[in-house]
C-alpha cells in the first residue's frame, strides 16, 4: 500500500499561511532545496485542495529547475467541488468523495503520495487516518495569526518522531508517524 505524506512549511506557532494567504515568510535556501530534491524521488503523486492547486498552478508551469521539473511532471490530483476543469499538465480533477479517492490511490501500485498545503482538504484525510506521515519544516518565525495547519482535529493523535534535520537557516525538518491509541 502506498504512503500518504503531508509535507508543509509551518511557523513555530503553527501557521502555514500568514494573513492574506501570505507565504513569503518561508525560509527557502540551498539546504532545503537539497532536502526536497532528495525526498521528491520517492513520490509520484501530489494531492491538492483547490486553493493550493490554484496557487501552485499559477507558478510552477513557467518555473525552471529540478523542483519545477518534478512538480510539473508528476501526477497531480486536485480535490474541489467548485472547479470545473484543470489545465496544468498531468492533473486530474476530483469532484466526488475525497476519502474514497485517496483510499483508491493508496491501494494502487506506485510511489509515495504527497499532500502540500491544503489544510482544509488534508483535515478530512487526517480525521479518517489516511495520512501515514507528517513532514513539517518548522520555520524560525512567529506569525501571531493566519491559517493554522491543523484545524479542529476531532481527537488527539499521538505522533512518533522518526527523523530530524536541522538546517543552517534555522528551519528544522521533522518527520512524524501517527501512532495507534493504546
Amino acid at each position: 500500500m502506498r504512503k500518504v505524506i503531508m509535507w508543509d512549511m509551518v511557523s513555530v506557532d503553527g501557521f502555514f499561511e500568514a494573513p492574506g494567504h501570505d507565504i513569503s515568510w518561508f525560509v527557502f535556501e540551498d539546504e532545503l532545496a537539497a532536502y526536497i530534491g532528495e525526498t521528491q524521488l520517492e513520490a509520484d503523486t501530489l494531492l491538492f485542495g483547490r486553493v493550493t492547486y490554484e496557487m501552485m498552478a499559477s507558478y510552477w508551469p513557467e518555473a525552471e529547475g529540478d523542483i519545477a521539473t518534478f512538480i510539473n511532471g508528476v501526477e497531480k490530483y486536485v480535490f474541489s467541488r467548485s472547479l470545473k476543469s484543470t489545465d496544468w499538465h498531468n492533473t486530474t480533477l476530483v469532484t466526488g468523495d475525497a476519502v474514497a479517492e485517496v483510499e483508491h490511490l493508496k491501494a494502487l501500485g506506485g510511489g509515495t503520495i504527497f499532500i502540500f498545503g491544503s489544510a482544509d482538504f488534508a483535515a478530512g484525510l487526517v480525521e479518517k487516518g489516511l495520512v501515514d506521515e507528517y513532514r513539517l519544516g518548522i520555520n524560525p518565525v512567529l506569525l501571531g495569526g493566519g491559517v493554522p495547519l491543523f484545524k479542529s482535529l476531532p481527537t488527539r493523535t499521538t505522533l512518533k518522531l522518526t527523523h530530524t534535520r536541522p538546517l543552517k537557516s534555522g528551519v528544522v525538518i521533522l518527520h512524524y508517524q501517527p501512532q495507534p491509541d493504546v
